[in-house]
């Protein structure tokens, strides 16, 4: 069934995964509202945008690869591994003041990979 519909969960997943976008944009008003985080120094603005960028390429390959089956293996796996990463992350810092905004991002990123890791082993 998820093969079915595999190019529809890549096409949303990957434009909910696109949005840090707007982080890349103006990453100090987006992490304090999306994300409860204030940043004020310069190395961490520029990775936050850096983060904001890398995010919306993974984001803006799983659209690519919703209407390119021949990439999807590829371009799943690559997702699979960010978004796990994320998840782990989160994981280690979850007790932390700054991660209680990004609970969301992590619950959504753990799905993700779930879903990821039931298509490629079916697929």
């Amino acid at each position: 069934m998820l093969a079915e519909h595999i190019a529809v969960v890549l096409w949303v997943t990957g434009a909910i995964t696109a949005t840090p976008i707007l982080q890349f944009v103006a990453p100090r008003p987006v992490l304090a509202r999306l994300y409860r985080i204030e940043l004020t120094d310069e190395a961490g603005l520029f990775f936050a945008r850096h983060w904001g960028l890398l995010a919306a390429a993974i984001g803006g390959l799983l659209m690519f690869a919703a209407g390119h089956p021949a990439v999807r293996s590829a371009v799943v796996t690559a997702a699979l591994v960010e978004k796990a990463g994320i998840a782990v992350a989160f994981g280690a810092a979850y007790r932390r003041p700054f991660a209680r905004g990004l609970r969301l991002v992590a619950a959504f990123d753990t799905v993700c990979v779930i879903v990821y890791a039931i298509w490629l082993a079916t697929a």
